[in-house]
């Protein structure tokens, strides 16, 4: 059949409405998907800002997930907006970076969130700095031959000679206070001191002990929080460049894994660490038990104080009994178990033992209050310097047998020192004898050290 023109036109104007209708989806069809929302910028977590890191170390970048990210750009650089990149489409939320090794750097770094719909903006308002520095141990200075000086004696008492015998001279001491930042003991004694034994050729260490009487309460109270240990810090810091020390000496007595200060212990030794040794510039020294008896006091020592310190003084005396008698407090055996666990059974190097010994003495099986004598009295008693015990009298104790160390006794354990460790210290240099029946003199006598 053939169509008229008419009907010819109006077949194709109904092919063409026909062709524009939409079709009609099919019943239960879900709607598209949205698009996820670009993510937001987030905050920087470590290091915290404004932190100190070990230049040519490897530290771990880390921050907050963002909402909706699927990875991150990291950016870092030495301008305050970072714009190369160290890493793209990192999918969890931190990164390993190797600082340079350039000391003294700043650097600055943030994070940019992103999706398949796109990356955040804005992010620069959250960069954050970190300074790499140079942390590493100064130099050490051979065989040690420390002498504790109490605030409390007289320099005019102690002849220059005593602090030549030594090639470290400890401020005995600064004390933690309840603000937790640092007491000055004598403080117009401090510039005397620090000029003659620097004048002598002595390094100088502020020793540092807890304000209260029982050894412990201030610095179990400022090392419990990082805060409390950075004011601390701060102001230990102030003070060893305020009177020019060259190192730190931590005595606190004692920290234990009972109450959890040897974790804190632990977290203030690296923390002086990384402040004292920066550019290699000052020294850190502990004073710690003895190590004869087990339990909770040695057991806070851990082996990671070992190379945060430059070296350690062991307190190899004051085993007394009194109760017990013929008991020595500091005998040549004490010593040499001191340091088989120390170095044999703990590790702790060589290089940083240094042994203590006592230039006091005590009795045994007695009262130790008023019967303690420096070795200068007890020789002006009676005792022999050659001797490690005497009978004497002082006060209203008469005749009682005291037990302390003379020059023999010292030269031996100079060479147990020599053999299984770097040096000799002795508690303290007033009570030593200013003549030649010093025990100083016997120490650096017996490795040669001239005076």
């Amino acid at each position: 059949m053939k169509l008229t023109p008419l009907a010819c036109r109006l077949l194709f104007i109904l092919l063409i409405i026909n062709g524009c209708k939409k079709e009609t989806p099919p019943p239960n069809t879900p709607p598209p998907p949205t698009p996820n929302p670009v993510p937001s910028c987030i905050s920087n977590s470590t290091p915290a800002a404004a932190s100190i890191v070990n230049a040519g170390a490897t530290v771990t970048l880390s921050w907050t997930a963002a909402t909706n990210a699927t990875s991150y750009d990291v950016y870092l650089g030495t301008t305050s907006t970072p714009t190369a990149t160290i890493a793209t489409n990192v999918s969890g939320t931190s990164f390993s970076y190797t600082v340079p090794a350039t000391a003294n750097a700043v650097y600055y770094w943030y994070v940019l969130p992103k999706n398949s719909t796109g990356t955040a903006t804005g992010c620069t308002g959250s960069v954050t700095s970190f300074t790499a520095v140079s942390i590493q141990t100064p130099a050490p200075f051979g065989f040690y031959v420390v002498g504790y000086f109490p605030s409390y004696r007289s320099l005019a008492d102690i002849p220059d000679v005593k602090f030549r015998m030594c090639n470290v001279v400890n401020y005995a001491f600064f004390g933690v206070n309840a603000g937790g930042t640092l007491t000055v003991n004598n403080p117009t004694l401090v510039p005397q001191f620090i000029t003659k034994a620097k004048t002598n050729n002595a390094k100088i260490f502020m020793s540092i002990n807890d304000g209260t009487g029982d050894g412990k309460t201030n610095f179990k109270s400022m090392a419990a929080t990082a805060a409390g240990r950075n004011v601390f810090i701060k102001d230990v810091m102030a003070k060893v460049v305020q009177y020019g020390f060259d190192g730190v000496d931590v005595d606190w007595e004692f920290p234990t894994t009972s109450d959890g200060t040897d974790v804190t212990f632990t977290a203030l030794m690296k923390e002086l660490s990384d402040s004292l040794h920066r550019d290699a510039k000052y020294y850190l020294t502990a004073a710690i038990t003895a190590g004869k008896y087990a339990g909770g006091i040695r057991d806070a020592v851990k082996a990671e104080v070992f190379g945060y310190t430059d070296f350690l003084n062991v307190m190899a005396y004051d085993d007394f009994n009194t109760t017990v008698p013929y008991k020595h407090h500091s005998d040549l055996a004490l010593a040499q178990t001191c340091i088989n666990y120390w170095r044999n059974t703990r590790g702790m190097p060589k290089e940083k033992l240094v042994l203590g010994f006592p230039a006091y003495g005590r009795p045994s099986g007695i009262t130790q209050s008023g019967t303690i004598l420096a070795y200068k009295d007890i020789l002006a008693k009676g005792g022999s310097p050659l001797s490690d015990s005497a009978i004497v009298t002082n006060g209203s104790f008469t005749n009682y047998t005291i037990y302390y160390n003379g020059q023999p006794t010292v030269k031996l354990k100079t060479k147990l020192a020599q053999a299984q460790g770097n040096g000799v210290m002795m508690w303290e240099k007033w009570h030593d004898a200013m003549d030649g029946n010093s025990l100083l003199k016997a120490a650096c006598d017996t490795i040669g050290r001239g005076y």
